[in-house]
């Protein structure tokens, strides 16, 4: 009886031994493989998002604050230009406190130049960047639709490239979709890339050990957007920096020129000149770091309302 039994044990041991791998190397075997992809995929695309969210929104706060800055800017330039015949008159003995708001005035500019040229960077950046609704698509039709997984595993054992590729990029349009390696031995498993994510799938686990794995490449196309997004909040916050203290330099100009006894003129004509530019280019940066307020906050607008 013992006997019967252990014989019996060791047959069906060999049934699944040798059916096991048959089932599993099967269209079924990769639709699962891509649904299990498909929920690790759905899961950092919500991680990315959600940090991404909250970057722009952090970001978009400094704009705001940058406006609010340029308002004060707008008031104190008035008040400079109420007092212009006044502080010419004083030039003399507040030049120390003029060089001073140029050099400031001077980094400020500098800062706006630079996320004048990064911001639409940055929105183009954004907009090429759909490797991850791309990915979702594909593998949503894979895990899904039953026909697709077949031409699929079809093409796979085949080592077709180009006809992986073409299947794959049915859901993929205007994103590039690149097909990796296709190990010979060991079930159906396929690399590719989806803009600047890495994926595997396969029917015997050769995914890091897995039936599926995603990870994340440098795009070769377009610039890290969220790179980008961090030299953007860099730059708004330094910009807030500079804005405040140019304000707080025009605020001690106007101190000082109050402060200063009157008496004869003592500016000179090139003085009266450089001052009459220094405020008009003070005019033109709280312009200009309003209008960067208002870019700034309408981009990230649109970033926080896609992810």
């Amino acid at each position: 009886m013992i006997r019967n039994v252990s014989a019996l044990g060791i047959f069906a041991l060999f049934l699944w031994s040798t059916a096991a791998p048959a089932h599993a190397d099967t269209p079924d075997a990769l639709r699962a493989a891509a649904t299990v992809a498909l929920q690790k995929l759905d899961q950092f695309v919500a991680k990315e998002s959600a940090r991404i969210n909250k970057d722009a929104r952090a970001t978009r706060e400094l704009s705001v604050q940058l406006n609010s800055i340029a308002e004060q800017s707008a008031l104190l330039n008035d008040r400079l230009k109420n007092r212009n015949s006044e502080l010419e008159q004083k030039i003399g003995k507040l030049n120390e406190q003029i060089q001073k708001l140029k050099e400031q005035a001077d980094k400020l500019a500098k800062i706006q130049e630079k996320v004048t040229e990064l911001l639409p960077k940055f929105m183009n950046a954004m907009g090429s960047d759909q490797g991850g609704a791309a990915s979702q698509r594909i593998l949503a039709a894979i895990s899904q639709d039953q026909a697709r997984a077949a031409k699929l595993f079809d093409a796979i054992g085949r080592r077709s490239a180009d006809e992986v590729g073409s299947l794959l990029r049915q859901d993929a349009e205007g994103v590039r979709v690149q097909v990796g390696e296709m190990p010979e031995s060991g079930g159906a498993t396929v690399n590719f890339r989806v803009g600047n994510l890495a994926h595997c799938l396969s029917t015997s686990k050769r995914c890091r050990g897995a039936a599926s794995s995603l990870g994340e490449m440098a795009s070769r196309e377009a610039p890290d957007p969220d790179q980008l997004l961090k030299q953007l909040h860099s730059l708004v916050a330094a910009a807030n920096r500079e804005a405040a203290a140019c304000n707080k330099e025009v605020d001690q100009l106007l101190a000082r020129a109050t402060a200063v006894p009157g008496g004869p003129p003592t500016a000179n004509a090139d003085q009266a000149a450089d001052l009459q530019r220094l405020l008009a280019r003070l005019v033109t940066l709280q312009s200009a770091s309003s209008q960067l307020s208002r870019d700034i906050t309408a981009a990230l607008d649109r970033v926080i309302r896609r992810t």
